[in-house]
């Protein structure tokens, strides 16, 4: 299995809080998972995801909005 590095840039999160949600919803999907108050957030991934659903995930289905900026093979 391959893997695959997205980083992403998260909207909406206004305290430590919110990261922690965020996060959480991310350790559904990916490991080592990285997420900042400034709107920042990277995974690691296995081939077996689409990193452009990342963004349908149900944690950012309400306050919080998340677009891909990169994605890289590891």
């Amino acid at each position: 299995m391959t893997k695959m590095k997205v980083t992403l840039k998260v909207y909406g999160m206004t305290c430590d809080d919110c990261v922690l949600h965020v996060k959480k919803g991310l350790e559904q999907v990916g490991k080592n998972v990285k997420v900042s108050i400034d709107g920042n957030a990277s995974l690691e991934i296995d081939d077996s995801i689409d990193p452009y659903k990342i963004p349908s995930l149900e944690v950012f289905s309400g306050r919080y909005k998340a677009q891909v900026r990169e994605i890289k093979d590891e």
